[in-house]
């Protein structure tokens, strides 16, 4: 349960670093691949994690 808590909370700080500033600078695309690539990274990880468990 924490290691999925600890991972929920590094990707929320990456998240909250990068978006703002990529927001700022009106890069809609870089931000919609950013998204698509960090969303996919939490869920392999979560999954890694999870699989890990059983």
């Amino acid at each position: 349960m924490y290691k999925i808590l600890l991972i929920v909370i590094i990707f929320a700080a990456i998240f909250a670093w990068e978006v703002p500033q990529l927001i700022k600078r009106k890069e809609k695309k870089e931000l919609a691949v950013f998204s698509l690539l960090a969303i996919i990274g939490f869920a392999l990880s979560i999954i890694a994690v999870v699989k890990s468990f059983i």
